[in-house]
């Protein structure tokens, strides 16, 4: 029984407790476990519990400090002063702050976010993505026409100035730092984007910045003033995976790339499709729809 691997233990825990489980006492809930799920005998539970506490608890450490930095949900978290107890990651303590309490509970919703996003048509994505540049302080997002895309689905300018909702007559330096937007939209909920996706999306920035284009009068960035040397940042969005060979050729183009799990949590952050219900943020298929298409 003692050949129960660490990391099964943690699994375990993550399933059982969720990111919405009450604190519990850790050494407690990995006992439990070992008896219920793995069935160890109780007598071995409590001596094999109370060593794996530490090696559990540094890993749920880990886990959600890398899940941070990727801007998706642990489901768990180490709390108190001894870092005795676990707890579902977006469950609100009393002695949180009530912004706290509050963002933690609108994340415990990321998973209906990606769910409405995965609904959507592969048209209504692409206006999705003009969306999210909308939440990111684009004040011009825009789609590009369908079929004539060229590789790009939705493009925007952001300013300085916009940050503090100066008009333009007034700090007109904010005004004239400008970076353009450009990105693609895949909806495959059920597949991983690869490195070729990537390689094709810095390509087509690289024809827009130049405006060469299939098309002699097509000029997919109309709207907005792009120079040989502006910054052109580009983005990447899918309502699923990306691989890691993705990931890293990204990384090392400074292509921004989001998975559908990312996007979902940092709409859900926005409050992006919440409605209040008796006090308390609660998302709305209809309120997503209605964001989407205003």
């Amino acid at each position: 029984m003692s050949t129960i691997s660490t990391s099964k233990v943690v699994i375990r825990l993550e399933e059982v407790i969720g990111p919405n489980g009450r604190p519990r006492q850790l050494q407690s809930a990995i006992e439990i476990e070992l008896v219920s799920h793995f069935g160890v005998p109780a007598i071995q539970a409590a001596e094999i519990a109370e060593r794996k506490v530490p090696q559990v608890s540094a890993i749920i450490a880990r886990n959600e400090e890398d899940s941070n930095k990727k801007g998706i949900v642990y489901p768990l978290t180490i709390i108190g002063t001894t870092s005795d107890s676990v707890m579902g990651s977006c469950f609100a303590l009393l002695t949180d702050l009530p912004e706290i309490a509050r963002i933690k509970k609108q994340r415990g919703k990321h998973v209906s976010v990606l769910e409405a996003m995965r609904a959507l048509t592969f048209n209504e994505f692409e206006k999705f993505g003009a969306k999210v540049l909308q939440e990111l302080g684009v004040t011009n997002p825009q789609v590009t026409p369908h079929g004539n895309d060229q590789g790009i689905d939705f493009y925007g300018e952001f300013t300085l100035g916009s940050l503090g909702g100066t008009p333009a007559p007034f700090l007109r330096l904010a005004h004239d730092v400008r970076i353009v937007f450009a990105g693609q939209a895949k909806h495959y909920p059920t597949r991983s984007i690869g490195p070729d996706i990537v390689r094709e999306l810095v390509g087509a920035i690289s024809l827009a910045r130049t405006r060469t284009f299939s098309k002699a009068k097509l000029d997919l960035l109309e709207n907005v003033n792009v120079k040989p040397i502006s910054p052109l940042l580009a983005m990447l969005f899918t309502t699923g995976e990306l691989s890691s060979g993705a990931v890293q050729l990204a990384a090392e183009a400074g292509l921004i790339a989001r998975t559908g799990e990312q996007l979902a949590v940092f709409l859900a952050d926005k409050s992006v499709g919440m409605i209040e219900v008796d006090g308390e943020n609660r998302f709305d298929n209809n309120a997503f729809l209605i964001w989407l298409n205003s």
